[in-house]
């Protein structure tokens, strides 16, 4: 197990959470933009991979202090 100082773990929180959102706009936003059909079954994926990242990166943020 990879052993992280506080500052690489608030780095890495913060990363994870952009990351989150990076995530949720290509898979849910990206529905808007591109061509019909819309994929609901794509728009809960990033729904899903959004509430995994962000909640990995709070534990990650709760765990430093």
């Amino acid at each position: 197990m990879i052993r992280l100082d506080q500052r690489q773990r608030a780095a890495l929180s913060e990363t994870i959470r952009e990351l989150a959102n990076l995530a949720a706009a290509a898979l849910v936003l990206g529905q808007f933009v591109g061509e019909p059909p819309l994929s609901w079954r794509l728009m809960l994926m990033g729904a899903a991979a959004w509430i995994a990242l962000v909640t990995f990166g709070l534990v990650l943020e709760r765990s430093r202090r």
